[in-house]
């Protein structure tokens, strides 16, 4: 191989392509090919290489000193930096398949890191900040449109400002003239602070304040600005760095001139997105409504194609769905009916992770003293138009029409004494899916109630909690890339990657009595809660992120194919970078199903 082809070889590699081209022509001064046959062990805890390795052909496994296989190494993979680094390892490295590799000098390696910041911060840096700076280099293309489009670009809400000092109520009655939720309070300096609903509820409601208090005794000062010459990008990140939901948008003055919120930035990507929730809210009939939901199809392909994270498109696809499922309710149910029952939804469509219409999981609780009778009409006539609008009918027959699934609030509660009390895998499963609940029309209240009287069940109940997390280990994840890229060429990513996650948070959530029912919000309370350490958990965050944006990727090709929508991938069809992002995505599964294990005990029973 000549030297501008080990020069491109090693560019196509992250993070070599990071190095300068003096670095680089060092690197391949010092570096050999080499060769080593199947079985022959190169790396042990007693030999430490010289040499950092670069595949070109053939497979390393590592094992660890139980002889598992924990990680497996094709081509374009590179290791180990580790034991080059710290002069040590705990792990074995044996070839597995006929190995061809460039061989770069331990001495050469390790003075990149030192002289290069990248090189060094992909090889020091921990699982997570890999993840990320895998997953930049993956979707860096389909984000450009994104990087270069401007604030001023996107829609800008009017603020609703008032002075400091400004009694409360005053302010409010500005804001409903502005129509917004959110009032700014300027300071006589020019500085800006904000005023929310939720600030509002806690800081007043809750607290009993009077509303002639004034502003600045709620207000949260500073209020956090962008430019409307920033890039939308760098304002996206911010959102999501501080966990906010809207920055106050200032021109080159620094005059507030309008409200940026998170919708909005993702409403960019897809411009269609408020004539989709423009329709939804304007229907006056059925037909209406079918037109608004066919169009979340492209809103999806959109928003994907743009690079937009699948969290994210899940976020705001829920939204939509659950306006949808209202609108419908309010079309179908006669009026006096609407709020003696409580529409909900389930399992995914319950956590907001349901981004294609796979199938259904939705169910009526009805007020007690209520006939339930005259609501099983209208249910049976809901699923039937739900099929039509494009959502799948539920293979488990977990929908409203099912008269398991409408009933009053006592049977309810009687149903779950019974999952409780006399537990097998089917009631696990419907308690599961039934504690994901998610009320979306109705009487809200009636959910709230049946999961107080689930909560206090569940009190002390260690060995049904046990039963309950062992679901987690029902599907076996593969514990290296290995055995599925050289077994078969799809996996089921849901049951290998997906399900243990929900699972597993699930149920913590469960024993928690937290009520969030997305999985990544309650992953961060559990974080919060000192249920999960700060490690554990961002890599969890990851890991599911990683998984199902590999999911989606492959139903979109499903659904452009006219394919039936299931959760299986095809593995050969993955490039090296998504392939690396599941190897580690994998890991982190399986280690979670370790600390599942530990935390419920679930070893100790049969």
């Amino acid at each position: 191989m000549s030297l501008r082809d080990q020069k491109s070889f090693l560019s196509n590699i992250h993070p070599f392509e990071l190095l300068t081209e003096e670095q680089m022509d060092r690197c391949i001064r010092h570096m050999d090919i080499a060769y080593y046959p199947k079985d022959e062990i190169i790396i042990t805890p007693e030999k430490i290489p010289d040499h950092f390795f670069v595949i070109i052909k053939g497979c390393v496994h590592e094992h660890n000193e139980e002889e598992e296989v924990l990680v497996d190494y094709h081509y374009e993979d590179s290791f180990d930096a580790n034991s080059l680094i710290y002069g040590k390892t705990n792990n074995t490295f044996k070839v597995y398949e006929d190995l061809i590799c460039y061989e770069i000098e331990k001495k050469v390696f390790l003075e990149l890191i030192e002289k290069n910041d990248g090189f060094k911060d992909f090889f020091l840096n921990n699982l997570v900040t890999k993840f990320q700076t895998l997953k930049d280099k993956e979707y860096t293309s389909e984000l450009s449109t994104f990087m270069i489009a401007k604030v001023s670009d996107t829609v800008l809400h009017p603020p609703c400002i008032v002075n400091s000092g400004t009694q409360l109520i005053d302010a409010i009655e500005k804001s409903m003239e502005f129509k917004t939720s959110t009032i700014i309070v300027r300071k006589e300096n020019g500085k800006y602070g904000i005023i929310t609903d939720s600030l509002l509820k806690v800081k007043v409601l809750l607290e009993g304040r009077d509303l002639t208090i004034s502003v600045d005794d709620i207000a949260i000062f500073p209020l956090l600005s962008v430019n409307q010459d920033d890039f939308l990008f760098d304002s996206f990140s911010l959102l999501i760095k501080k966990n906010i939901k809207r920055v106050g948008v200032v021109d080159n003055d620094g005059n507030m001139i309008g409200i940026l919120e998170q919708i909005d930035v993702l409403s960019h990507f897809a411009n269609h997105t408020y004539v989709v929730d423009s329709k939804i809210k304007n229907a006056k009939n059925i037909e209406d409504l079918k037109d608004a939901s066919i169009e979340l199809i492209n809103t999806i392909k959109t928003l994907n194609a743009k690079g937009v994270k699948v969290n994210h498109i899940s976020n705001l696809i829920g939204q939509l769905n659950t306006k949808v499922y209202k609108k419908l309710y309010t079309l179908l149910i006669p009026e006096e009916l609407q709020n003696s029952a409580c529409f909900i939804v389930m399992g995914s469509e319950g956590r907001n992770e349901q981004i294609l219409k796979t199938d259904q999981d939705n169910a009526l609780v009805v007020c007690d003293h209520t006939d339930v009778e005259q609501y099983r009409p209208y249910m049976e006539k809901m699923t039937e138009i739900l099929i039509d609008f494009g959502y799948p009918p539920c293979e488990g027959n977990i929908m409203v029409s099912n008269p398991f699934w409408c009933k009053n609030v006592e049977e309810y509660k009687k149903e779950t004494a019974r999952w409780i009390e006399a537990p097998d895998m089917q009631n696990y499963m419907d308690l599961a899916i039934f504690f994901d609940a998610y009320a979306v029309a109705g009487d809200k209240n009636l959910l709230i109630n049946l999961k107080d009287d689930l909560f206090n069940k569940l009190h002390d109940k260690d060995v049904f909690m046990a039963y309950f997390a062992k679901a987690t280990l029902t599907f076996d994840t593969p514990s290296t890339v290995a055995n599925f890229m050289t077994k078969t060429y799809v996996i089921d990513i849901k049951k290998t990657g997906v399900f243990p996650i929900v699972q597993g948070i699930r149920s913590l959530a469960l024993r928690e009595r937290i009520r969030e029912t997305t999985t990544i919000k309650r992953i961060k309370i559990l974080e919060s809660k000192k249920i999960l350490e700060h490690d554990m958990a961002h890599e969890l965050l990851e890991a599911f992120d990683v998984l199902n944006t590999l999911r989606l990727k492959a139903q979109l090709i499903m659904l452009q194919d006219n394919k039936k929508i299931n959760n299986e991938i095809d593995t050969h069809s993955l490039g090296k970078i998504e392939r690396d992002l599941l190897k580690d995505s994998f890991k982190i599964v399986n280690d979670f199903k370790k600390f599942i294990t530990y935390s419920f005990k679930t070893d100790k029973i049969s």
